[in-house]
């Protein structure tokens, strides 16, 4: 939704993206939740609450969608209006009303500072819209998906009309040039101003009406491409060669991924260059979207949608983007280069008999799965769901003097049997948000690992705070036995860690204005979080504290742990590697239209520059490459943020990872602070900076991190 007053709704998907929603203000919806447990925790935690919470409950009963009740229903998020679909009607036309009336405030000479009726605006619009999208992304009854399907086009039209209204922007800007209120005043109005501009607000009739319709364009062009990126293709097993083609009693097989672990290199070959077809049609959907959003772009007075989709980043001009990745290609092609090598040697002893076959990337994931077998050995049950859920509490008790409490729901309140809800408790503060966690994979359920909004932290009219409220939404694939507990793949623990970085983002924001709340900043900012909860992941010291077999309740053994640690980052410099090259194509594709050669050349061109492995000719990954959606221009935020989490970790949690002190510096300089505060400034608060951290440092700081598990991995990799 191109909205007044905030960024665009999106779907994080893991790779990945966030969603921003919110929920309805609790004194006009009658909603208690933001009051219902204002309650201060204690400072010590139940150690196996949540161990023993999922070994008492057998998820398997839990498979089926559930259905509104009939019965007595209190709503969804206590929200009584929404006991039954027809209420998200009566939610937006609410909005719509009282968003008129704050409309003339702003225009009245008596008014507050212009920011905060602004603020009021969008906190209306969003606490309905963002819940609807919400909606549109679980899985409910058709019934109020179409419900909520009409509120948010109500709301559309809404924000369109808020979005186009030059008076409302004229006083808006006039308040800012006045250097009407304080810092924080002037920080989020010119956060509401550059939302305007964007819409195209100082236009003429005509422009304003292009502008319109190139965003129009573009999110059709947007869906296309996405759908496209995650076709499917239906191959008849008579292409299989004669050896293979025996392998299947189907007539077809279905491809829904480039990479495969079978041991039949022709048949992982064949997967990849079927996978990553030429499709004429999806070039020419990418062409088109690069096309519009370059005409947006220039319309908006950039050079390019890069420049534009950069304004207002940590690295805020494509130039310095561009000299980012570079350097950091240069500085971990050696590392890159040595895990190729070592896969060579892997890849000779699995197969003698293809000893003069180069590595290639089809061959990658089997490689990886079989070095990360070979290390490991048996380790998930060590790591039951509720035991990763009771290592969480302890970090964040630890860290942040908050616990994860689990709360009763009232009927309705939640939209499936097996969502648990949280409160998160200070031991001072008492309650500062809520966590509504869907962690169980169902049929009809989206199946990407996000973080929703559903009400956002601000300062209310009475001094007090409106508390957070975030749904943390992962997919982990139930326990069917009822006497093993879930128990978690180290990528799935990764997801959930991951996750409940945005989440705590999220609750711990103490924020004046929602527009700046939690997550809702830019995105190199808001995936630090996140990123760095991941290193708490395979820190012994930490694991230690929580994981216990989930019979014998032994701890895992030192030497297990050591080795997850190793076989988990064993191949890293080449992830990151390939991670720079996707980073290097998006920031290149939205560049000036069109392009000096063809998309495959540019490629191909990026491939062999800068990888480790060839490119794969008559190939086209980056069709596939969802990435130039939702990031478009932005996916090296998400490098930039892995290289701010390094060093945020390197430099203040690794001596002591469960440093009270420095969790909550990190809370006070950091998480509380959304986007309130310019990102530069965010980062050189956190390291107590008096210059800008340079690319230099970011560059080292990832590159030092490679350097060290290589070195940890070569010697393992000696022994085997």
């Amino acid at each position: 939704m191109q909205r007044l007053i905030g960024n665009s709704i999106r779907l994080r998907v893991k790779k990945q993206l966030i969603t921003l929603c919110r929920q309805l203000h609790t004194n006009q919806s009658n909603s208690s939740i933001a009051h219902d447990f204002n309650v201060a925790s204690t400072s010590t935690i139940d150690s196996n609450f949540f161990t023993n919470h999922f070994r008492k409950i057998s998820p398997f009963s839990w498979l089926k969608t559930s259905s509104l009740s009939k019965e007595q229903n209190d709503g969804l998020f206590q929200i009584k209006e929404l006991s039954t679909p027809e209420g998200f009607h009566i939610l937006a036309e609410r909005v719509v009303n009282q968003c008129e009336k704050l409309l003339d405030e702003c225009f009245n000479p008596s008014r507050r500072k212009i920011v905060e009726i602004l603020d009021e605006i969008s906190d209306e619009i969003c606490r309905v819209a963002d819940l609807a999208e919400f909606i549109r992304n679980v899985d409910v009854d058709n019934e109020l998906k179409q419900a909520a399907e009409q509120a948010y086009g109500i709301l559309h039209h809404l924000v369109e009309k808020m979005n186009t209204n030059t008076k409302l922007y004229d006083h808006a800007k006039q308040a800012y040039e006045s250097g009407e209120g304080d810092e924080t005043d002037q920080r989020v109005l010119k956060l509401y101003l550059n939302d305007f501009e964007r819409s195209g607000i100082r236009f003429t009739e005509n422009k304003r009406l292009n502008y319109l319709q190139l965003h129009e364009d573009i999110l059709q062009l947007e869906n296309h491409f996405r759908h496209g990126a995650h076709r499917e293709y239906q191959i008849p097993t008579r292409q299989l060669s004669e050896k293979v083609g025996k392998r299947f009693n189907e007539k077809a097989i279905t491809i829904n991924s480039a990479h495969s672990n079978d041991d039949d290199e022709n048949l992982r070959e064949f997967i990849f260059r079927q996978y990553f077809r030429n499709e004429p049609e999806q070039e020419r959907n990418l062409d088109e979207l690069l096309r519009k959003r370059y005409e947006l772009a220039k319309l908006c007075g950039y050079s390019s949608y890069s420049h534009r989709a950069l304004d207002n980043t940590l690295l805020n001009k494509p130039e310095y983007v561009t000299d980012y990745l570079e350097q950091i290609m240069n500085a971990i092609r050696p590392f890159a280069d040595r895990d190729i090598q070592l896969m060579q040697i892997l890849k000779n002893r699995l197969d003698p008999q293809s000893t003069n076959k180069p590595i290639a990337p089809w061959d990658i994931a089997r490689l990886e799965a079989r070095f990360k077998s070979d290390v490991t050995q048996e380790y998930t049950p060590y790591f039951s769901l509720g035991a990763c859920m009771d290592g969480l509490n302890l970090i964040f008790n630890s860290l942040f003097n908050v616990t994860l409490n689990k709360q009763p729901t009232a009927p309705g309140e939640i939209w499936h049997p097996s969502v648990v809800k949280l409160s998160v408790d200070h031991v001072t503060e008492g309650t500062v948000g809520y966590i509504y966690c869907d962690l169980f994979e169902r049929k009809d359920k989206v199946p990407h690992d996000c973080h929703f909004t559903i009400q956002c932290s601000r300062r209310l009219a009475d001094g007090s705070c409106q508390l957070p409220i975030v749904v943390l939404h992962v997919n982990i694939p139930p326990s069917t036995n009822p006497n093993i507990p879930t128990l978690l793949t180290l990528g799935l623990v990764e997801n959930l860690f991951h996750e409940f970085g945005h989440a705590m983002h999220s609750a711990l924001a103490r924020t004046r204005y929602q527009h700046a709340s939690g997550t809702r900043c830019q995105t190199d900012i808001a995936e630090i979080p996140s990123q760095w909860m991941e290193y708490f992941v395979y820190e012994p010291r930490v694991v230690k504290l929580f994981a216990r077999h989930y019979e014998t309740g032994q701890t895992i053994p030192d030497e297990l742990l050591r080795r997850l640690h190793t076989a988990q980052n064993c191949f890293q410099a080449h992830r990151t590697q390939v991670q720079v090259a996707c980073a290097m194509f998006d920031h290149s594709f939205h560049g000036p239209y069109p392009l000096s050669e063809s998309y495959e050349k540019l490629y191909s061109s990026l491939l062999t520059k800068h990888t480790s492995l060839p490119y794969i000719p008559s190939t086209y990954p980056y069709l596939k490459f969802y990435h130039l959606v939702d990031y478009g221009a932005r996916f090296s935020s998400y490098i930039i943020a892995r290289s701010i989490a390094s060093k945020i970790w390197h430099d203040q949690f690794a001596k002591d990872p469960l440093s009270k002190t420095n969790g909550e510096q990190f809370r006070k300089n950091f998480l509380q602070w959304g986007g309130e505060r310019e990102p530069n400034e965010l980062i050189g608060n956190m390291f107590s900076l008096t210059k800008k951290l340079t690319i230099n440092d970011m560059t080292k700081a990832i590159t030092d991190e490679i350097k060290d598990n290589a070195q940890k991995r070569d010697s393992l990799f000696k022994k085997k």
